[in-house]
């Protein structure tokens, strides 16, 4: 069912921002369930935007936000219906590869050749063509249920971010002038551009777009905030993938690795934590900082000192930044582990399968594997993620009514 656009009039623009991290990113959809079906169910995001499993999660709620009662659910019967064996091939052509790019040889080809990373995409890449309805983007943004949509990817050539938008207007905002290494692009989002945000290097070769080859967005913008407030939202609801443990978790951790050697799967593991998963603190800080500034300014100036600023800087007008960040409760990496553990994987018979199983082993002294969570895209794991972030949004219900105007 199609519905009209439901933002008040002078309501502050809501924006959804959705982070990097594989497998992780059924967390999202949680949370996005809970929402339509506990929140306000018509209450609309003005603006979405997305790195890597996040710019995918993100062009399905763009492409459908003319039915949001039945978005939730859809979004979840689509990861619950992904089955690892199909959709993360490893073939022999691309483990042949894998001592050469270890060792540093052979990485041109890799990339450039569509079957070269270590996981054929093939099977992946007709899953995001055909299960997204890409054209509803464009028909939502014409039809006024959507302002803005994004997603970032890294430009292998450069190391430049690039964040590919698509607004109502037709146009980057006039303001909007990147920071270094950085860039911002104007075009029709189609699968392409999602493909290229959530292509991991090495582990899945890069996505060509408009001749240029691009990968994973979550390298260098994991959770874009930043396009949300260039594109004009005032009000922001992060999504997260990353549990941040209390102190007496870290005291836990540095126990059990005191007399660990770790393995290098590992290590892999952690080295994808570091490259994709959000370091939001620092934006949200910075938020934080100019949201007292504004409050102080006008305590000492009058109403009036936001928009003097703004004339004076030549910027556009500083407003305060209303944030809500919801992250897993749980370590996605435990449950990972208790997920192939409990010998949920049996029924997977693909080489995909057998390669977490050999990772968790790995990892079986510490009871987690953050390499497997962000690889587990099997109906066990994801109904994990997706409970845990319905139950985190629940949590949460009166600072999402406040978000939301309910």
């Amino acid at each position: 069912m199609s519905v009209e656009p439901t933002r008040p009039t002078g309501r502050p623009k809501i924006g959804l921002v959705l982070s990097a991290g594989g497998a992780r990113g059924a967390y999202e959809v949680g949370v996005l369930r809970y929402i339509r079906e506990r929140i306000k169910r018509e209450t609309r995001f003005d603006i979405i935007t997305g790195s890597s499993i996040g710019a995918l999660n993100g062009s399905f709620i763009a492409a459908t936000c003319n039915r949001p009662r039945a978005q939730g659910r859809a979004l979840a019967r689509i990861w619950n219906e992904l089955h690892l064996d199909n959709l993360l091939k490893f073939g022999w052509s691309q483990l042949r590869n894998l001592p050469q790019l270890l060792l540093g040889r052979g990485l041109e080809s890799a990339i450039v050749d569509p079957g070269g990373g270590l996981i054929d995409p093939a099977a992946m890449q007709a899953m995001v063509r055909e299960r997204l309805p890409w054209r509803g983007i464009t028909e939502n943004l014409r039809g006024g249920h959507l302002d803005a949509l994004s997603c970032t990817a890294t430009e292998l050539a450069t190391g430049i971010v690039t964040v590919f938008i698509q607004t109502r207007e037709g146009s980057v905002p006039a303001h909007w002038r990147p920071a270094p290494h950085h860039a911002v692009r104007h075009t029709r989002i189609t699968a392409e551009h999602a493909l290229a945000s959530g292509a991991i290097p090495v582990l899945l070769p890069a996505v060509r777009v408009g001749g240029r080859l691009y990968a994973d967005g979550g390298l260098r913008q994991n959770t874009p905030l930043r396009p949300a407030k260039h594109l004009g939202a005032r009000r922001l609801l992060i999504i997260g993938l990353r549990h941040e443990p209390q102190d007496d978790e870290y005291a836990t951790m540095r126990h059990e690795m005191r007399d660990l050697v770790p393995s290098a799967l590992f290590m892999l593991g952690k080295v994808l934590n570091v490259l994709l998963l959000e370091q939001v603190e620092h934006d949200l800080q910075r938020i934080e900082r100019i949201n007292m500034l504004l409050r102080a300014g006008e305590e000492e100036f009058g109403p009036a000192f936001a928009e003097r600023l703004s004339t004076r800087m030549g910027a556009r007008r500083y407003d305060p930044i209303h944030t809500l960040l919801i992250r897993p409760s749980e370590d996605l990496g435990k449950i990972a582990w208790e997920v192939v553990n409990q010998g949920k994987l049996r029924e997977h018979k693909g080489l995909a399968a057998r390669v977490i199983r050999r990772t968790v082993q790995a990892d079986s002294a510490r009871q987690e594997s953050d390499l497997a969570s962000y690889l587990l895209f099997t109906p066990e794991y994801t109904r994990r993620l997706i409970e845990l972030g319905y139950r985190d949004a629940e949590r949460r219900h009166q600072d999402l009514l406040e978000l939301f105007d309910c």
